[in-house]
């Protein structure tokens, strides 16, 4: 059981309602607080104001409140409105039932199926492109297609790394049989300068001028070699500098302030015009509600003639006729549909900017991550470029002491015999070769260093493409469950109601660039019709069924235990009572409105006769 206390919302200045589980029918005629309880509902359960609608705290109203007491807890719920340069604007504070905006946003477009809900005005506007966002929008608030493109990105990163290290995994063989070639090689002159070492007698000076000169030598040699791999480092490195320069270079990134000001802007704009809507529609429904039910005489003297009834307006209190009266609420009507065409446009735009400010945050992050990578290539050149100043002034000092050390032992050496002389090319070759395989076993730690990444870049590069995957099979799984929901529904719908056509089925569209539409399509005695072919009460049944499919595809019933329904006056109370048996076992709690002409139903009736509403305040005015 649900005890509702309501103050200040829609229609309602005070009311209390209690809410059973099952069908609860909130019975009673126009202007008596019908659609102001299920507003209140709205309200307590946090989903009013999402889609640029306001607050509905009651015209005049400086607070309202709407308290929900449940089983388990008390929700209190508090609407205010401020009054700034923009107007007026109405704000919600305190608790309500439903706080993830993933469970809100399905409520409101799949649970709430008032007039206004946003799917059933899609279906009955036949926007198409509309449909199809909000059906999307659970999904938009997890923000899967934006993590989609992210992950795609990623892999092509990952793929680029990968692919050096499938490179250096090929140059791995031939390197280790080179380092191998080395080994063997310095082993052979190894032993053959030993060989040579008892042959050759030589003094003690030249035997210990001789190795302090192969030892300068492959010093030199080594710091030769070692300085071309710095300097082809460092053309590395500054060839990586330039490509993050340009790619830095190329990245736009706008300011957002603009952005954020001028959505902010939008946003005021479309929930004042929401407000003017609501007020136009309500004045167009009543003034509308009293002609069509042939009631003027309630409201003011009819003067009745043979050529025309003439009345006294019951606005300005002049001499007016039927004709002007419903030429006035057409020109109403007009200025409501510009209104709404307005908001419309304004709100296609905020979606564009909200996308605009997600590609900046994307933008500015790459381009952050692109700025730190050119510090630190900078910092790696700089730290090189001193390495090499070190490693020249190192070589240009071993150079000379070489020079000096040979001219030291050609005058030392004045007769060299055959073994000697070998034993020297011997010793030059060692250390030579001891250079070589130093180079050589370098390059075999770097290659072995990249393609050791290999099998990790390999598992990173799986995970992202089976995360890819994941959600891709997941928003596809969804599309389908929402098309075969609609499809189920449909079927039962036909069957229950026999409405004038013969079938329906929402038809999904995968576009070239992997994005999906939705599409209503229908059909009547074996031909396609369309939407604008069918009676209002038809189009309805259309909406909700679409609404309902949504409401099964994304578990609504596990986020909120109510249906609400409202505005289904162009159905019959026979199909009305259909609509309620079919609901009742949907949800926990069914909560709608008819009138008393529509006879008595199986469920609780709440009647609003305690309620103190602004149409009893009007009657009872002087």
């Amino acid at each position: 059981m649900w005890n509702l206390e309501i103050e200040n919302i829609g229609g309602i200045r005070l009311g209390e309602a209690s809410i059973s589980a099952g069908p609860n029918i909130i019975q009673a005629s126009n202007f008596q607080g019908k659609s102001s309880l299920l507003a209140a509902i709205q309200t307590v359960m946090g989903t009013t104001g999402q889609f640029g609608e306001e607050h509905p705290l009651m015209e005049g109203a400086d607070e309202g409140h709407v308290t929900l007491e449940t089983e388990d807890a008390t929700y209190k719920t508090t609407l205010e409105r401020s009054v700034g340069v923009d107007g007026n604007t109405v704000s919600r504070s305190g608790e309500t039932y439903l706080t993830d905006e993933q469970d809100q946003v399905a409520a409101r477009l799949f649970a709430f199926l008032g007039e206004d809900n946003p799917v059933r005005a899609a279906v009955r506007e036949k926007d198409q492109e509309r449909l199809t966002e909000l059906l999307k929008k659970p999904l938009e608030t997890e923000n899967i297609d934006l993590r989609i493109d992210n992950l795609r990105s990623d892999i092509v990163d990952i793929e680029e790394e990968l692919d050096q290290a499938e490179k250096a995994t090929e140059k791995l063989p031939p390197a280790q049989e080179e380092v191998t070639q080395l080994e063997d090689e310095l082993e052979e002159l190894k032993d053959r300068r030993d060989e040579l070492e008892e042959k050759v007698d030589e003094d003690t000076e030249q035997r210990d001028l001789r190795n302090e000169l192969t030892s300068k030598q492959s010093e030199l040699d080594r710091k030769e070699s070692q300085l071309e791999r710095l300097q082809k480092q460092i053309a590395r490195r500054e060839e990586q500098l330039e490509e993050k320069k340009a790619e830095l270079d190329d990245l736009e990134v706008p300011e957002e302030l603009d952005l954020n000001t001028n959505i902010d802007e939008k946003q005021d704009r479309v929930e004042e015009l929401e407000l003017k809507i609501d007020l136009l529609g309500d004045l167009y429904r009543s003034n509308k509600a009293v002609l069509d039910e042939n009631e003027l005489a309630l409201i003011t003297d009819v003067d009745r003639s043979i050529s025309g009834d003439t009345f006294d307006c019951f606005v300005c209190g002049q001499d007016t006729t039927e004709e002007d009266v419903e030429e006035r609420l057409q020109a109403i009507k007009e200025k409501q549909q510009s209104l709404q065409d307005e908001k419309a446009s304004l709100d296609e735009e905020i979606n564009e900017i909200q996308e605009r400010k997600q590609e900046i945050r994307s933008n500015r992050q790459k381009k952050e991550q692109l700025e730190n990578k050119v510090k630190q290539l900078k910092v790696d050149i700089q730290e090189d470029e001193r390495d090499v100043e070190n490693l020249e002034d190192e070589i240009e000092e071993l150079e000379g002491e070489v020079e000096e050390l040979e001219a030291e032992y050609e005058e030392a050496e004045q007769e060299e015999e055959e073994h000697s002389s070998e034993l020297k090319t011997v010793q030059q070759k060692i250390g030579t070769t001891e250079n070589k395989l130093s180079r050589a076993k370098d390059k075999l730690d770097r290659l072995e260093d990249e393609a050791s990444d290999r099998d990790e870049v390999e598992e990173e590069l799986e995970e992202k493409k089976e995360e890819l995957e994941e959600l891709k099979q997941r928003r596809e799984k969804k599309y389908d469950e929402l098309v075969d929901q609609f499809d189920d529904a449909m079927d039962d719908i036909i069957s229950t109601f026999a409405p004038g056509f013969d079938g329906a089925f929402l038809n999904k569209i995968k576009n070239p660039d992997d994005s999906v539409e939705f599409e209503i399509n229908l059909a009547r005695e074996g031909r396609t019709t369309d939407v604008e072919n069918l009676s209002e009460g038809e189009r309805e049944l259309v909406g909700i069924v679409t609404a309902l499919a949504g409401y099964r595809t994304f578990n609504v019933d596990e986020r909120v235990p109510c249906i609400l329904l409202d505005g289904i006056g162009q159905l019959a109370a026979e199909h009305i009572r259909h609509m309620i048996e079919y609901l009742e076992n949907t949800a926990e709690i069914l909560v709608t409105t008819a009138y008393p002409e529509a006879g008595t139903f199986d469920g609780q009736t709440i009647s609003p006769d305690s309620w103190e509403v602004i149409s009893n305040e009007e009657a009872a005015a002087p």
